[in-house]
């Protein structure tokens, strides 16, 4: 039994030569195969580029929010509020008031803590070093240097899958378009043998 990749390989090598059992439709469909893996190997450097562009801009991202944000202690005003999940479950990671000075005055926000946070409890938040009001933990240089490696293999993958989705789209359509081919031959091959 032949394979599709069978077929389509023995199809190209008919294209650089007149084969009266190979369809124009058979040599559309196995131009069709070759631009998909053409633009599949293409758009592998393109993905490393992007990649490699992202990686300098997520680091260079990482290292302004280190040095913007600073760590400091603060104290747990009360206890941490659990939301619970729609199946009654508790989140790990919760939120509470909390207090810490910032020079000589003092700041309050609701912060993430864990959901086992007790008030009175110490727990290192995180600043801005300009104003001491709370933000989020600056961006990691393993997290930055991940989410640039993420995101070029997504970028590859999304788009093979779409080079791979119009080359089906173009598979069904010459099946169709054979088919009907074949419906018009049987019938005028039926039609000239009936009439003797």
């Amino acid at each position: 039994m032949t394979t599709r990749a069978g077929y389509l390989r023995r199809t190209r090598r008919s294209l650089r030569r007149r084969d009266p059992l190979v369809r124009r439709t058979d040599k559309l469909e196995a131009r069709c195969f070759t631009l998909m893996i053409a633009v599949m190997a293409i758009l592998i450097p393109v993905a490393v580029w992007v990649s490699a562009t992202m990686w300098s801009s997520q680091l260079e991202l990482s290292e302004k929010q280190n040095a913007e944000r600073v760590s400091v202690t603060a104290v747990l005003d009360a206890d941490a509020l659990s939301d619970s999940s729609g199946w009654g479950e508790t989140v790990k990671i919760s939120s509470a008031p909390a207090t810490w000075g910032w020079g000589d005055e003092t700041r309050h926000a609701l912060v993430q803590v864990d959901s086992l946070a007790t008030a009175g409890s110490e727990v290192q938040v995180w600043v801005e070093a300009s104003t001491g009001e709370y933000t989020q933990p600056p961006l990691t240089t393993s997290a930055a240097k991940f989410t640039a490696v993420l995101f070029g293999v997504w970028l590859w993958t999304f788009s093979a899958a779409a080079a791979a989705g119009l080359f089906a789209l173009a598979h069904w359509r010459l099946e169709m378009r054979r088919s009907r081919e074949w419906s018009r031959d049987i019938e005028a091959f039926l039609g000239s043998t009936s009439s003797h």
